[in-house]
């Protein structure tokens, strides 16, 4: 599951209009600035990112369909909810989310 950035606007605002600007989400955003190069001794060059955009659109469709990322974000949310659920009835329906602002 790949986008361009103009793609992914046009879906989030979907989700606005389906759910509310509110809604509380997750989203994980990789782009070209994380396509990072290696030197000529063959350390990461976190300064020098892959710029062609055809080989930016292969990278990102692999990554796009390796189902293992998926199953394993599915597996997190499933968990958290359980966990969060099983804190709310204890707590009598009080939602006391630990938020470090």
């Amino acid at each position: 599951m790949n986008y361009t950035l103009k793609q992914l606007q046009q879906r989030v605002n979907q989700m606005i209009e389906q759910q509310g600007e509110d809604a509380h989400c997750a989203a994980w955003i990789y782009t070209k600035h994380d396509c990072h190069l290696k030197d000529e001794d063959g350390e990461i060059d976190y300064n020098n990112n892959v710029e062609d955009p055809e080989v930016l659109e292969c990278i990102f469709d692999d990554v796009g369909n390796i189902d293992y990322i998926y199953q394993v974000i599915q597996e997190c949310v499933d968990e958290v909810t359980e966990e969060q659920l099983m804190l709310l009835q204890k707590t009598d329906g009080k939602n006391e989310c630990n938020f470090d602002d």
